[in-house]
């Protein structure tokens, strides 16, 4: 009798929600504001809910923020503490409404012999949270 070693590999990675493709939360909602307004409204919700910017770019309204998050602890002494990170983009629709795409993901920052390493989780409730309050403020 042949072992298939790859078959249990598949079976075990589609029983375990697919992948990477599964981890972070998307939301989208379509404002009445101009995708500048959007994006405005955006920036302020995320500096009031304490997340830092990463990058801006005004001529295509995306912007990346980042929090730490040094409450989650575990029993692995390389781990150093789980990062969120929201990702917004204000584009007009073809239809002529404005879009906002909000994405959020944590990943859990490691120290290994490599350095600093950064493994994407699931979202976490946080990032869920402030996704969810960004789209509730400046999405209608």
């Amino acid at each position: 009798m042949r072992s298939y070693p790859s078959l249990g590999a598949l079976v075990l990675l589609g029983a375990c929600g697919g992948g990477p493709g599964s981890l972070p939360i998307a939301l989208t909602a379509s404002p009445t504001s101009s995708p500048p307004d959007a994006m405005a409204c955006a920036r302020a919700k995320l500096d009031t809910l304490g997340y830092a910017p990463t990058s801006f770019d005004q001529t295509d309204l995306r912007l990346t923020v980042h929090k730490v998050d040094n409450s989650v602890h575990r029993g692995n002494p390389k781990y150093r503490r789980n990062i969120d990170r929201l990702e917004v983009e204000s584009t007009p629709g073809a239809d002529g409404k404005t879009r906002l795409n909000v994405i959020g993901r944590t990943y859990a920052d490691y120290s290994t012999e490599r350095g600093p390493t950064e493994v994407e989780e699931a979202a976490s409730a946080n990032v869920r949270q402030s996704a969810q309050a960004v789209v509730d403020a400046c999405g209608h």
